[in-house]
C-alpha cells in the first residue's frame, strides 16, 4: 500500500468516519493471534506466540498478504452511504507477485513470505517410522501411489457473518452482539490481543446462529472495527457480510496437497503406509489454522490397522485467505486420501473394493487398539459397520443395476468411504444448572447452538438425570457473562464434553439436594432417596419436591435467581473415535461428463445415540456438503494476479435438493469408553465419509475407459476431460 486518500469519502453524505491501518496502529490494536498450538510447539510457549505465526493486523497497514485482507473501515448513517463511502476511498498499491499455489510456495526457490518461516513452513512435525516404511516400500509386492491436490473451499453458511458493537463509556467496557460459535473464546482474545484489556471488559452476546460449519468460530478484523469505532464514535456500528464477502472474507476450509504411497503383500495387506502433507495455511497462521494439518496426528491410522506409517506434514504459508476448521478439520481430506490408495490397491490386485478393506481393518476382539501413529482407539466394531452399509447399499444386486445402466449408455460405479474421526480431546468446559423455586430448571453452558439442537439434546440429557419433565428445562448460551468459562462449540465436542459436564452437574445436583432435604426432613442424607423431582425419606411418605429444596437453598443465601445451583467442570481424558461406512452409486453418462448421485447409504457408529432424529439429520447435513465438495464447489483463482474467479454462486454450486438422492442410515452403538455417557459424537461424519465415496463411484464407473483418479470436484467437464485422455 503506497497511500490510502480518504478526504473526498470524508465528504460525502452520510459518512461518519474512515479508518486505515495508520489509525489502528497508532490507538495500540494488536493483532488476530493463532489459538490452536501446532503439534509440534511446546506448551510452555503461549498462545498467539509471534515466533509461531505473526498476528493478523486488524487492517493491513504497509502490505496486503491476501486478496480479502480489510484495508480500511468507512461507518455512515446507512449502508448504501457507507458503500458509497468505500467507492471513494482511492487506494494506490503497487502490485507484488503472488504465491498461491501450496506446492510453489513450499518450492526451494518460492519467495518468502515470512522471515521466521524459512521455506514459507511455519511448522512441520512427522510421526511414525521413516525407516520401516522404506524397508515396507522396497519389499512390497505392490506399491500405489497417488498425487492428490484438495482444493480450498468457502464454507457458505446461509446467515453470513454480522457484528453489532457497542461502548459504554460509563462501565468502559465493550459488548458484541455477533453471530459466532465460540463466543467466549472471541471476547477472550479480543480484550487480551487486540485492546489489552482484562477478559471481563469485553462481553460477547451471541443468539440464534444460521449455521456456522466452522468459519463462524475464530476472530476475525471485522469484530474488532465494530467495538473500535463504537467507541470512536460513542454510538452503535453494525457490520453483516453480504455474499461476495463471505467468498472475499471469511477464514476457508481444506487446502493441502498430498502425495502418498501404499505398499501392500500380495494379498492385499498392508505392509505400509506414507504420505507427505502440504497445508495451505494461507497469509496467517489463523486462529485455529494448524487444527486441520494437526488431525494426521490423530486420526490418520483411520480404521484400518496399519503397521507401518510414515506422516510428514508441513504447514505452508501463501498469499491465501487464512484457513480454519471445516466441517471434518482434517479428517475429510485424510480419510479421502485413504479410501482412494485402498480403490487403487484393489484395482491393480484385482481385489473387490469392499474384501480389500475388511482384510485390513482394525478387529473388534483388538480393542482397545493402540495405532501406529500412538492414539488408542478405545472402542469400534468395524466390520459390523460395513456389513450393515453394504445390506443397505444392496451389493448384490449392483451388477443388475450396472447392467440396466449400460443398456441406456451410462456407466455405473460403486464407491466405499470408510470413516473414523478424533473428537471431542483436550481442553475442559463446564456446566451450571440451576434449580429454581417455581420448579424451573435452568443449564448454563459454554457451547453454542448452530442448528445442532442443543436446545433439545442437553434438556434431554438433563431431563433423565435430574428426573423432570422437559418443558420445565431452559437452556442459557451465548453470552460470555450469563454463561461459565468454556471453549465454544467446535470438533464435535458439545455432547461429548459440554454433555458430560452436565451429567456431572446432575449428579451433583441430585447430592447437594439430598443435603438440603435431610436438613428439612430432619433425616439423614443417606436416608434420602430421589425420584420423579421428589426427595423422600426412605420408608415413609415424608418428602420436598426440588423446587421447595431449591426455595431452602434461596434461604440459606443462595442468589434468589439462581437457587438451588452447581457447577461442574468435565475434562476429556482422550479422544472419541466415531467411525462408520459410506457407500455412494453414481451413474455417469460419458457423452456428456454429467455425474448423477443414484444412492447414498451410511452405517455410522456414533457411541450412545441421544436423539436418532438429530443424529440422522446430522449425519444428512454433512452429507450434503461432502457431496458438494465432491461434485461441484471450487475455489479457483488466477495464479498470476490471485484474482478470485469463482467469487459467487454463478461460478461455484452448491448442491440443491435435486442434486440429492434419498439417503439410507443405520445407526449402530458402540458405546465410547472414554465419555462417562459413552457418546462419540456425528456432527462431521457425513462431509468426513463422503467426498471418498462419491469420487470412489465415479472412478469406479470410469475404469473401464482407463480412468485412474479423479480430483475434485467432478464437474461435468471435469469428467468429460478425464475420458477423452483416456481414450488418447
Amino acid at each position: 500500500i503506497l497511500d490510502i486518500e480518504t478526504r473526498d469519502a470524508l465528504e460525502l453524505p452520510g459518512v461518519l468516519g474512515i479508518w486505515t491501518g495508520h489509525d489502528t496502529a497508532a490507538d495500540g490494536l494488536g493483532g488476530l493471534p493463532w489459538e490452536r498450538r501446532p503439534f509440534n510447539v511446546p506448551t510452555d510457549v503461549p498462545k498467539g506466540d509471534p515466533s509461531i505465526g505473526q498476528p493478523q493486523p486488524v487492517l493491513a497497514k504497509n502490505l496486503v498478504r491476501y486478496l480479502g485482507q480489510p484495508v480500511a473501515v468507512v461507518v455512515a448513517e446507512t449502508l448504501e452511504q457507507a458503500l458509497d463511502g468505500t467507492e471513494a476511498v482511492l487506494v494506490n498499491y503497487e502490485p507484488l507477485t503472488p504465491l498461491i499455489d501450496v506446492r510453489e510456495s513450499a518450492a526451494r526457490d518460492a519467495q518468502q513470505i515470512w522471515e521466521q518461516s524459512p521455506g514459507n513452513c511455519c511448522f512441520n512435525f512427522q510421526i511414525g517410522n521413516a525407516n520401516a516404511a522404506d524397508e515396507a516400500i522396497t519389499a512390497a509386492a505392490t506399491v500405489v501411489r497417488l498425487s492428490s491436490d484438495n482444493g480450498r473451499l468457502v464454507q457458505n453458511p446461509l446467515e453470513t457473518r454480522g457484528y453489532v458493537g457497542l461502548w459504554d463509556a460509563d462501565a468502559e467496557c465493550y459488548t458484541l452482539h455477533a453471530a459466532a460459535g465460540k463466543p467466549q473464546t472471541v471476547g477472550r482474545d479480543l480484550a487480551q490481543f487486540v485492546f489489552d484489556l482484562p477478559e471481563d471488559r469485553v462481553q460477547t452476546v451471541v443468539k440464534d446462529v444460521g449455521g456456522g460449519f466452522g468459519a463462524k468460530n475464530p476472530l476475525y478484523p471485522e469484530q474488532a472495527l465494530v467495538l473500535w469505532t463504537a467507541k470512536k464514535l460513542n454510538r452503535p456500528v453494525s457490520w453483516q457480510s453480504s455474499r461476495s464477502e463471505t467468498f472475499l472474507a471469511d477464514y476457508q476450509g481444506r487446502g493441502q496437497a498430498a502425495d502418498a504411497e501404499m505398499a501392500l503383500d500380495e494379498t492385499g495387506s498392508v505392509l505400509a503406509l506414507r504420505v507427505k502433507i502440504l497445508a495451505d495455511l494461507g497469509a496467517f497462521l489463523g486462529p485455529r489454522g494448524s487444527t486441520a494439518p494437526n488431525m494426521w496426528r490423530t486420526m490418520g491410522a483411520s480404521v484400518y490397522d496399519l503397521s507401518v506409517v510414515d506422516y510428514n506434514v508441513s504447514a505452508i504459508h501463501t498469499h491465501n485467505m487464512p484457513t480454519c476448521p471445516y466441517r471434518g478439520a482434517g479428517a475429510p481430506e485424510a480419510v479421502f486420501i485413504i479410501e482412494r490408495l485402498f480403490d487403487m490397491a484393489a484395482a491393480k490386485l484385482g481385489l473387490s473394493a469392499g474384501d480389500i478393506r475388511r482384510k485390513n481393518l482394525v478387529p473388534a476382539n483388538a480393542m482397545p487398539f493402540k495405532t501406529a501413529i500412538g492414539t488408542t482407539l478405545d472402542s469400534g466394531n468395524f466390520a459390523k459397520i460395513m456389513d450393515s452399509a453394504e445390506k443397505l447399499a444392496d451389493l448384490y444386486g449392483f451388477n443388475t443395476r450396472k447392467a440396466e445402466s449400460m443398456a441406456r449408455g451410462r456407466l455405473r460405479g460403486l464407491g466405499y468411504g470408510n470413516l473414523l474421526e478424533a473428537c471431542g480431546a483436550g481442553i475442559p468446559d463446564r456446566a451450571v444448572v440451576s434449580c429454581l423455586p417455581d420448579g424451573q430448571v435452568q443449564m448454563r453452558l459454554g457451547s453454542m447452538s448452530n442448528g445442532q439442537s442443543h436446545e433439545t439434546v442437553y434438556a434431554q440429557i438433563l431431563s433423565d438425570c435430574i428426573d423432570i419433565d422437559i418443558s420445565n428445562i431452559t437452556l442459557i448460551q451465548g453470552d460470555s457473562r450469563e454463561t461459565p468459562w468454556g471453549m465454544g462449540t467446535g470438533a464435535s465436542r458439545s455432547m461429548t464434553v459440554c454433555g458430560s459436564a452436565l451429567v456431572l452437574a446432575a449428579d451433583e445436583v441430585i447430592k447437594k439436594g439430598r443435603q438440603l432435604a435431610g436438613d428439612m426432613l430432619e433425616a439423614a442424607e443417606n436416608d434420602i432417596l430421589y425420584k420423579n423431582a421428589l426427595f423422600r425419606v426412605a420408608g415413609t411418605d415424608r418428602g420436598v419436591s426440588l423446587a421447595e429444596v431449591a426455595a431452602r437453598a434461596i434461604t440459606n443465601g443462595a442468589p434468589p435467581d439462581r437457587g438451588l445451583e452447581v457447577e461442574q467442570s468435565y475434562s476429556p481424558i482422550a479422544a472419541t473415535y466415531p467411525n462408520g461406512c459410506h457407500i455412494a452409486e453414481v451413474e455417469v453418462d460419458p457423452e456428456t461428463g454429467v455425474v448423477s448421485l443414484e444412492n447414498y447409504v451410511m452405517a455410522q457408529d456414533v457411541g450412545r445415540v441421544l436423539n436418532p432424529m438429530v443424529v440422522e439429520g446430522q449425519l444428512m447435513g454433512g452429507v450434503a456438503q461432502g457431496v458438494g465438495q465432491a461434485l461441484m464447489e471450487w475455489n479457483v483463482k488466477d495464479p498470476e494476479s490471485g484474482q478470485l474467479l469463482s467469487g459467487s454462486f454463478m461460478d461455484c454450486a452448491l448442491p440443491r435438493a435435486d442434486d440429492l438422492p434419498a439417503f439410507s442410515t443405520k445407526i449402530l452403538e458402540v458405546p465410547c469408553a472414554n465419555t462417562p455417557t459413552g457418546v462419540k459424537s456425528v456432527g462431521e461424519a457425513g462431509s468426513t465419509g463422503a467426498p471418498a465415496a462419491v469420487i470412489n463411484a465415479i472412478v469406479d464407473a470410469l475404469r473401464p475407459l482407463g480412468v485412474q483418479h479423479l480430483e475434485m470436484p467432478a464437474t461435468p467437464h471435469a469428467v468429460w476431460q478425464a475420458i477423452q485422455a483416456a481414450k488418447g
